[in-house]
């Protein structure tokens, strides 16, 4: 049975929506205001939800990119907030538990994403899963411009040298690692959840690859290479990404499976 794990969310949510009684009556006074903001969530072709989500993902990248950001690191209590939590990291650091965490921090990298994307997508090839493939990889383009650009814009300085497990160059706003990590496994999730036929094995898909996201935003911050807004700005950033990507693969299939309908 194919799952339409995005698609089934947004018609039901469409759906209670629109019958809500404050809805139903800007219906009736602004038909076609209405009916073109409920096409932007129409599941049914690319224009729809897809565009919706791309667009969300720009908006929020211009956003990260712009003043905007840069004026809540540099606040006051946020700044205070990442320096505590750092330190409080920093207190409680020991040997193994670093050592552990460096390994686990690998997962989020450039490399991480070479190697399991690319054992991913020889597996896809062999399935024949051609949507798969092009839908994971420009998610992942997208994630690898959004991280390059916000960090060059915003330009935000790493945590002190002395608090930091081994010296990462680059700059620290978003954390590239948990945006990568979040997308990359988010995907890989998405794939063996939607072919799991029993449903201990989906869950257990969903909670060994929020494990690994946890683990690899964690592991930024423990080993102080980033600080907890860099990370929370990653999983953000990642998580519209990880909509595109799931949102191409079901508005094409279920296009597929309707064409097929109609022969």
């Amino acid at each position: 049975m194919k799952r339409y794990l995005l698609i089934d969310k947004v018609r039901s949510t469409t759906s209670w929506v629109l019958h809500r009684p404050v809805v139903a009556r800007l219906r009736q006074r602004f038909p076609r205001l209405t009916t073109f903001v409920a096409n932007r969530f129409d599941t049914s072709y690319f224009i729809g939800l897809p565009l919706t989500l791309v667009l969300l993902v720009g908006a929020v990248n211009a956003m990260l990119l712009s003043n905007l950001a840069e004026s809540v690191v540099e606040a006051e209590w946020v700044i205070q907030v990442d320096e505590r939590f750092n330190a409080l990291l920093y207190d409680m650091r020991t040997g193994w538990l670093s050592r552990t965490l460096y390994a686990v921090t690998w997962l989020g990298g450039q490399q991480a994403v070479f190697v399991i994307g690319g054992l991913a997508t020889a597996v896809l090839l062999l399935r024949r899963r051609w949507l798969y493939i092009v839908a994971f990889w420009l998610a992942m383009g997208g994630v690898g411009l959004s991280v390059r650009f916000g960090k060059k814009i915003i330009s935000r300085e790493r945590p002190a040298q002395d608090m930091a497990y081994y010296a990462v160059e680059h700059f620290s706003f978003p954390s590239g690692h948990s945006t990568t990590a979040l997308v990359l496994f988010g995907m890989l999730a998405y794939f063996l959840y939607r072919h799991a036929r029993v449903a201990w094995q989906r869950k257990l898909v969903v909670v060994l690859s929020l494990l690994l996201i946890g683990l690899v935003g964690f592991s930024r911050i423990y080993l102080g290479v980033h600080f907890l807004s860099d990370v929370l700005a990653g999983f953000l950033l990642g998580g519209l990404w990880l909509l595109v990507g799931i949102s191409l693969v079901e508005v094409l299939l279920y296009r597929r499976q309707r064409d097929k309908g109609l022969r």
